[in-house]
């Protein structure tokens, strides 16, 4: 396996949580760290193994011509940065999701392909150990074709609903589509009583299955937020919470993967960070087909987006 460059911009929280510590892991050389902060920079550059520090990164792009780059922040960052990054010609890895619409997406997903490089984003729960084997117990002939998913995020932090829904709830979107593929209609129903806040989406899919997703501000984390169902029509049933998958085969032994109770220190794994990270790698060195190229998260940020205006259009604040 060769072993390649990497420059990374970025050394927010988020970065510094999920992403700086399991870079050692991976097949790496660890050129450099760029941030505006430059103590932060410096922190990350100690702490994880970045052999050089910069504030700018034009002159990280230039010095150091890494093999791959990280541009990881908030949305407007990964879009007007990474987008100079991708007109450079160098392979791109962003967090979820790109940008902060569609349109801005598709504009750096265009770059990509006229630079003909690899742009990845980081929708991991693609590369769950749980979410890869239903992908596989989906395509097998004994589960037949997917006729119901139920899908609950519940968790609605951000105060602005288009930003709760286009930063957090694109995950159990993104999550719905690569299950269930390519959507066609949906039908919103917000909740709007005093106290309380989130929706009810009703999605057709192009194959004439139907899925729910149900979100409500009242959950965290440790009370498995993240939930999903899908039945095919022999009836076999898969149901995954936090990284655990039990899969019912009616007349066989059920299959059930657990990754264990909540454990925040166990994300990088069981909720798929690594192996997302080590998808864009490999798509870089040429060994295996992108698992989430952004051109694919197109259809993902304009369902997050008809389910804004619907959220809207059903009396949801601005």
């Amino acid at each position: 396996m060769a072993s390649l460059s990497v420059a990374y911009i970025g050394a927010g929280g988020f970065s510094s949580r999920f992403i700086h510590p399991q870079l050692g892991r991976h097949e790496v050389e660890l050129a450099a760290i760029c941030d505006l902060d430059e103590t932060r920079a410096q922190r990350a550059a100690a702490c994880h193994g970045f052999a050089r520090v910069y504030t700018d990164f034009h002159a990280m792009l230039d010095d150091e011509r890494p093999d791959a780059v990280f541009c990881v922040g908030p949305h407007g960052m990964q879009y007007e940065v990474g987008l100079q990054v991708l007109r450079a010609g160098f392979p791109l890895y962003v967090q979820k999701p790109a940008s902060n619409s569609s349109a801005r997406v598709r504009e750096m997903a265009d770059a990509a392909a006229e630079a003909s490089v690899v742009c990845h984003v980081g929708f991991n729960f693609r590369s769950a150990p749980s979410v890869r084997r239903v992908r596989e117990i989906i395509a097998g002939g004994d589960f037949g074709a997917p006729s119901l998913g139920i899908i609950r995020y519940g968790l609605m932090s951000r105060e602005v609903w288009r930003e709760a829904i286009l930063d957090q709830h694109v995950h159990a979107i993104d999550l719905l589509l690569h299950l269930l593929g390519d959507w066609k209609s949906a039908q919103v129903t917000p909740i709007l009583s005093e106290g309380t806040r989130g929706y009810v989406a009703a999605v057709t899919l192009q194959s004439g299955c139907v899925a729910s997703l149900n979100t409500v501000r009242e959950m965290d984390a440790p009370d498995e937020f993240i939930y999903f169902e899908v039945t095919g029509r022999n009836g076999h049933t898969i149901f995954a919470h936090d990284g655990d998958l039990r899969y019912h085969r009616p007349g066989g032994d059920d299959i059930c993967l657990r990754a264990g109770t909540w454990n925040p220190q166990r994300l990088i794994d069981w909720w798929g960070y690594f192996d997302d990270v080590a998808s864009f790698l490999a798509a870089v060195r040429g060994e295996a087909e992108d698992i989430c190229p952004i051109a694919d998260t197109l259809r993902t940020m304009e369902l997050a987006e008809e389910i804004v205006r619907l959220c809207h259009e059903g009396g949801a604040p601005q």
